[in-house]
């Protein structure tokens, strides 16, 4: 029998669900209309893309496989199930593992300030403790000139460094990982010292994933 996605479909104050048969999946889903975008936000002539896919990738949500593309300026993956578009945004109800099966990588919804949810992309996961990074797309309008000596600026996306997260085990809010060694390591309060010592012994830096996973790895063992 198949299980039933219902959609909740946002337009201005007027809301109204859509049903839609989709196999070995039964949740609820958000399909969100509502984002405001400028004209250019939509041009022809913006330089760039918001999306980090060029085009749809194969996609797993709970055991289903679907195509989808993350939307790192607007946060929300699109989702295409068998022609329908949909959004999935991030959401405390709906944190589930969306696993771009091509280049195996997850993305998660996790709480980032109170009652705030985002997408982030799991780097290590330890039962409830994640190592996390967020991804971000910058967009920045048209700029007209101002004289005759300057030039027009067309509308673009532009990709900016990525920012790591720590999700510990006793925490639900995520916590950005400091770029400073010294901040770095209070965010592991009694097991500072511990961490301090593997990163000098194992001559690791704190900016490189591999070397962030490995101190997530030690820290969990602790």
């Amino acid at each position: 029998m198949k299980s039933i996605l219902i959609t909740l479909l946002f337009i201005s104050t007027i809301a109204f669900a859509q049903v839609n048969q989709i196999d070995n999946l039964q949740d609820v889903y958000t399909l969100k209309n509502d984002i405001e975008l400028s004209s250019s936000y939509n041009s022809k002539n913006v330089k760039g893309s918001p999306f980090l896919h060029s085009e749809y990738q194969n996609i797993k949500i709970k055991g289903v496989m679907m195509q989808g593309k993350y939307n790192a300026n607007r946060d929300y993956i699109e989702v295409d199930n068998k022609g329908e578009i949909i959004f999935f945004v991030p959401s405390m109800e709906h944190r589930y593992d969306v696993l771009f099966t091509d280049i195996n990588e997850t993305y998660r919804a996790f709480e980032y300030e109170n009652l705030k949810f985002g997408f982030f992309k799991i780097l290590a996961k330890k039962d409830k403790a994640f190592l996390l990074t967020r991804q971000f797309v910058q967009f920045s309008p048209e700029k007209k000139p101002k004289n005759n000596f300057e030039i027009l600026k067309p509308a673009k996306f532009e990709r900016k460094k990525d920012v790591n997260y720590i999700k510990l085990s006793d925490k639900d809010i995520v916590i950005e990982l400091p770029t400073r060694k010294s901040k770095f390591l209070k965010v592991f309060n009694s097991k500072s010292n511990d961490i301090k010592n593997f990163i000098k012994k194992e001559k690791l830096g704190i900016k490189k994933n591999e070397d962030l996973i490995k101190i997530f790895n030690y820290y969990n063992s602790l």
